[in-house]
């Protein structure tokens, strides 16, 4: 995944308990589709850190709804809400 890709969230994320709020079928909302436009490695990096939690997603979305962070959208997350890869996964072509 690369900055200017579109993304949308995957099933995982939109299990969560923070995240099932965006989740289509349960709730009938259309899909979100967000733009990547940063991509930065953890700072709190450690020996024990998976691959999936070494880069953070900074995600754009399109629909003014969307979440802020990977915690939802709690104002606290709003400035440098991030997502790891798990969360996300790419926008197909119709």
């Amino acid at each position: 995944m690369k900055v200017g890709d579109l993304v949308t969230l995957s099933s995982y994320a939109k299990q969560s308990a923070s995240l099932c709020r965006w989740n289509n079928r349960i709730f009938n909302k259309p899909d979100l589709v967000g733009i990547v436009v940063r991509i930065e490695e953890n700072p709190y990096k450690r020996s024990y850190t998976s691959k999936n939690e070494s880069i953070f997603y900074f995600i754009n979305w399109i629909q003014k709804n969307g979440p802020a962070s990977r915690w939802g959208s709690a104002p606290y997350h709003r400035k440098d809400g991030y997502f790891l890869r798990n969360d996300l996964k790419f926008v197909k072509k119709r």
